[in-house]
């Protein structure tokens, strides 16, 4: 496997996407969401007692394989958003447009994930916004550029964490990935990681982040309005109607709103 061809080939695939799928070139952040229900179905529901936190399995449905992607909720935000991103580039296939360019290269699973997990990555913290925001952040805390102190160091990805909604090992491995530091001082800080973590969490508490916020969210997009419909042509029978409403805390919607309101729309010029 040429990594240095690979991640060569990772933005120009995510360019290509962008052109395809059309959104922002700003960070995506929890954003990310919302693009991966566009192409598959996602479940959200929290476990625990995984450690994962999320795979992507393609099923057959009325003859079609259809992706479907679960993000486990335990987990706080920013790991749900790196998950987010790293399924996303299953469900697209990025592996597979990598391995055509690569001459019909094929990837082992172990060199599959290193490519989606480079994909994820870009996708989130492009590597020219990353670098700038690094900088940025240091001039504002007046730090030495050159021979920066482990401590400021671990401040500034507390800020990139903040920057692009993504946890404290995603931000260390990409300082390496866009040689702002080098391998040698990234496993210095890998070494460190047990300690460094503790003082992740200490800077992390001084910004009003969400971060570490565990959402818990028991839903697939879109699943009250299909119950409702379900439920409306007697699809299905009351127990599983209810059993699934139960398990993604599904309450029914209490009181009428029938009543009709009017709204005024002004008008619009052409295309908006």
């Amino acid at each position: 496997m040429d990594i240095y061809k690979i991640v060569e080939l990772i933005p120009p695939v995510i360019a290509d996407l962008k052109k395809e799928y059309v959104f922002s070139n700003d960070a995506i952040k929890d954003g990310i969401f919302n693009i991966l229900e566009k192409h598959c179905v996602v479940v959200y529901y929290p476990l625990g007692d995984e450690a994962t936190r999320g795979f992507h399995v393609k099923r057959f449905v009325k003859d079609k394989r259809e992706d479907f992607v679960y993000i486990n909720t335990a987990k706080p935000v920013s790991e749900q958003i790196f998950a987010a991103a790293h399924e996303l580039g299953h469900v697209w296939d990025v592996a597979g447009k990598i391995a055509k360019e690569l001459s019909d290269e094929s990837f082992s699973t172990e060199e599959e994930e290193f490519v989606i997990n480079r994909f994820a990555a870009e996708l989130l913290m492009p590597s020219d916004m990353f670098k700038r925001t690094f900088y940025i952040h240091a001039l504002d805390l007046n730090v030495n550029q050159k021979a920066i102190k482990l401590e400021d160091l671990v401040r500034i990805a507390v800020m990139q964490m903040n920057d692009y909604m993504v946890p404290y090992e995603a931000v260390r491995r990409r300082l390496v990935e866009t040689k702002i530091l080098s391998a040698k001082d990234g496993k210095i800080l890998d070494d460190n990681r047990a300690t460094i973590e503790e003082v992740v969490k200490l800077f992390a508490k001084d910004q009003n982040t969400m971060l570490d916020r565990v959402t818990e969210k028991k839903t697939i997009p879109g699943l009250r309005s299909m119950l409702e419909r379900i439920e409306k042509n007697h699809l299905l029978d009351d127990y599983s109607i209810c059993k699934i409403k139960k398990d993604f805390d599904i309450d029914d919607v209490s009181g009428s709103l029938d009543e009709l309101i009017n709204i005024e729309i002004g008008e619009q010029s052409d295309g908006k």
